[in-house]
């Protein structure tokens, strides 16, 4: 993929838009998850937290939300592993070589490196369920990227309040006209990249989400490439509360994807069961 500086969206008055402070600070790993530390660049260290509940379970590669507070993740996990899913939740809100706050350059630096490193550190764990790359609101940006990039390590690719244009986005968040006035080549690409992804894709957007508008969503997923893609909208839903309106529905819908990816579902495997009994 081509190189992009990002220069005229690393600008303070965005970066403080896309990058509110965290809700809260560091919290103690709940049972079953540990927390790992991976070196990015020379003096970069990003800290991810990895949620277990089977070594041969799917796991969701799942970049959060920019504010998500680690309090509220570790309840979103824990739905997940109720239903028999791993989750990794990546970090990439990383400082710049030469600033003190996170910007849209280190983001995706910071994405292409953890990725290999990440499901190396799986792999090496014994972890050997298939990968599926999850991304809410700005992590969407992250997720679709990291598809784009790695597809034939991935099972499927799932989308909670996507990004689609970078310029209606910018302007959704506060920033003005003429500052969000970038190209797409020269901001987050969504659509083009997406256009290219291949791997069965889930897409989730809320009804009420007055960030990116539903047509929005709708322009990414007509722009996906895959064959298998599916899109739900949640009624009553807003852009940071998808999943908790969704509710079991939501984890269910997931679940199901995840097995008919990975053919828990399928009606040879029902065959066979049904053969064993």
């Amino acid at each position: 993929m081509p190189m992009v500086a990002y220069s005229k969206i690393d600008q303070p008055e965005i970066l403080a838009l896309l990058f509110p402070p965290l809700n809260s600070a560091p919290t103690p790993c709940p049972a079953g998850a540990e927390d790992i530390s991976f070196a990015i660049g020379k003096d970069n260290e990003v800290t991810c937290r990895f949620y277990c509940t089977d070594l041969q379970a799917p796991v969701l590669f799942y970049y959060p939300a920019a504010n998500e507070s680690n309090e509220s993740f570790d309840i979103i996990a824990e739905r997940y592993g109720k239903r028999g899913i791993n989750v990794f939740r990546a970090q990439y809100r990383v400082c710049g070589e030469n600033n003190g706050s996170p910007s849209v350059a280190a983001m995706y630096a910071t994405a292409e490196k953890l990725f290999p490193l990440a499901v190396d550190w799986m792999r090496s764990k014994g972890y050997t369920g298939a990968l599926f790359v999850m991304g809410e609101s700005l992590g969407s940006i992250c997720a679709i990227d990291t598809v784009a990039r790695n597809g034939e390590a991935v099972k499927g690719m799932i989308i909670e309040s996507g990004i689609c244009g970078t310029s209606s986005f910018l302007q959704s968040i506060g920033v003005s006209e003429k500052q969000a006035d970038i190209a797409e080549d020269e901001g987050f690409d969504n659509v083009q990249k997406i256009e290219k992804i291949k791997v069965p894709t889930l897409i989730f957007h809320g009804a009420k989400d007055s960030l990116v508008a539903v047509a929005e969503a709708e322009n990414l997923q007509a722009a996906s490439g895959a064959r298998n893609k599916q899109f739900f909208v949640i009624p009553g839903a807003e852009h940071h509360n998808v999943g908790k309106t969704g509710g079991d529905l939501f984890i269910q819908a997931i679940k199901q994807f995840t097995d008919t990816v990975c053919g828990v579902n399928t009606w040879r495997q029902k065959r066979k069961s049904y053969k064993r009994t």
